[in-house]
């Protein structure tokens, strides 16, 4: 069957309730493909995409990333999902696991959903989009069911958690909602807005409402077991944009969401520069040496010469491979040391 014509019949299948499951060989393993419908009994209200490898040593780890990129679309946000599950099949292909990737939708003009903004949690409860990091948290679970069922492998508990651009800043805020979930966080290209647990600022950078919020206190513990490594581009900084503005009035980083309100409120965003800088790396360094005096596991690297997209050839791409792959596989070398 054509591409075109695949995803068309997977967004019908979807969109009226009835799971797709496909069969691949993929780097000469066999996975079984399920595009998974929402379950909304369950109180699952979005469709998610997961891999499973049928082979006999398999990581026990889930491998977690959503969905990128702003569309109303649903055939791209299905091939959105499929582009980033390959890249992860491919990128854990010495030790494959399970990769569930949600398809989060994120329309333009819309709660910046994908980067679980302040707005997600200000929805009534009967919205579909309502709190999504805890319909992402059932789907995690359901996951674990499924391939329970269908090869017999308990999964473990915490997951690998990826992330670059948007589902970079979706992984850093999911850490910060459920970090009893996550053992490791690899995140490319959201230097800008790294959260740090501290009570004088708000959600999503710090936690001062984060109770409000959520319902809860914040795991200060768990937290800290939590393995971070994050990554950008050298040339991060270079692509500005007239849709908003630094503190001087000048076009702002396009990539730097601490000036872009609808992911980071504005207020937040002014206290967060006042604290640790106004420059994107200043301030991410200062972030960094901050969250390790606080306990906290983390790394950051900058990859010389790059930005942030690959239009011009000369975005962070492959250069983040490795980087990925020692995090992932330090991850699986940890779980089998216990």
């Amino acid at each position: 069957m054509e591409n075109e014509k695949l995803l068309e019949y997977i967004s019908k299948e979807v969109k009226e309730g009835r799971n797709v499951d496909l069969d691949y060989v993929i780097n000469q393993i066999p996975y079984k493909i399920r595009f998974q419908k929402p379950d909304f009994e369950k109180g699952i209200n979005i469709p998610s995409i997961i891999a499973i490898p049928l082979c006999e040593k398999i990581s026990k780890r889930i491998i977690l990333e959503s969905n990128n990129f702003e569309t109303d679309n649903f055939e791209n946000i299905i091939n959105q999902g499929i582009e980033t599950g390959s890249k992860l099949v491919n990128l854990t292909k010495d030790k494959p696991g399970v990769i569930l990737v949600p398809l989060i939708p994120n329309g333009k003009n819309s709660i910046y959903f994908q980067q679980l903004s302040r707005g997600c949690f200000e929805l009534e409860p009967e919205d579909n989009c309502y709190r999504i990091d805890e319909q992402i948290v059932k789907m995690i679970d359901e996951a674990k069911i499924t391939v329970k069922e269908e090869i017999g492998v308990d999964l473990e508990d915490k997951i690998f958690l990826n992330g670059y651009s948007s589902s970079g800043v979706f992984a850093q805020r999911f850490s910060l909602l459920h970090p009893e979930l996550i053992h490791t966080a690899c995140i490319g290209g959201a230097s800008g807005s790294i959260p740090v647990p501290i009570k004088n600022i708000g959600y999503p950078i710090g936690i001062s409402d984060y109770k409000e919020l959520t319902g809860k206190e914040f795991d200060m513990d768990s937290y800290c077991e939590i393995d971070f490594t994050y990554y950008v581009g050298e040339l991060e900084t270079i692509n500005k944009v007239n849709t908003r503005f630094d503190d001087d009035g000048n076009p702002a980083p396009m990539h730097d969401m601490s000036y872009f309100d609808v992911s980071v409120p504005s207020s937040v965003g002014r206290k967060q520069r006042e604290i640790f800088g106004y420059n994107m790396f200043e301030r991410a360094q200062k972030t960094v040496e901050a969250l390790k005096a606080m306990g906290i596991k983390i790394e950051h690297y900058v990859i010389p010469g790059r930005s942030h997209n690959n239009r011009s050839g000369k975005g962070v791409g492959e250069l983040a491979d490795p980087i990925i792959n020692n995090a992932y596989n330090s991850s699986i070398i940890s779980s089998h040391m216990k």
